[in-house]
């Protein structure tokens, strides 16, 4: 027998006038939402507007989804950030479309088989990543993976501490 998950995601969205609103969900505080980027110089500082929140969902999407497979794969971790950036490409006469949707996470882990698992990983991550199984639109991501011996970290660490102490 074949199991199904279903998720269901809710928000509510309250226009404030102009180009103004703000999303709202159970699960989160009220994200203000600005002006869409791609119109040049209407953007709300301190908003966000639907174009950063799609690009920033990819990315929280691109570090779950890697966390989870590095769990699965019994990869330690050591270190994550990340960087993203879309491209939005508008003509006269058509609606602005998605060209590009680049995630570039920075990753350390312990060993040189733990750098080797987590590119494999990423290589398999984009099909099987939000939006592209949504939207017909794949991320590409572009990982920096760096392997950190924990042990000259936690020297170095100790040193630094003793130095100061001193």
């Amino acid at each position: 027998m074949t199991s199904v998950t279903i998720t269901e995601y809710e928000t509510r969205l309250f226009w404030q006038g102009e180009r103004g609103a703000v999303l709202t969900s159970d699960q989160a505080p009220p994200l203000p939402i600005g002006r869409p980027l791609t119109e040049p110089g209407t953007s709300d500082v301190g908003q966000w507007g639907p174009e950063s929140l799609l690009v920033g969902a990819v990315e929280g999407r691109t570090l779950l989804a890697f966390l989870e497979r590095a769990r699965a794969a019994d990869v330690p971790v050591l270190f994550y950030q990340s960087s993203a950036m879309a491209r939005v490409v508008g003509t006269p006469g058509q609606p602005p479309h998605f060209t590009d949707l680049i995630v570039r996470p920075h990753v350390a882990v312990p060993s040189d088989d733990a750098a080797e698992a987590v590119r494999h990983i990423f290589s398999e991550l984009p099909a099987h990543c939000f939006p592209s199984s949504i939207i017909q639109l794949t991320p590409r991501i572009e990982p920096v993976v760096e392997t950190w011996n924990v042990r000259a970290v936690v020297a170095r660490e100790a040193q630094a501490a003793s130095a100061t102490a001193s």
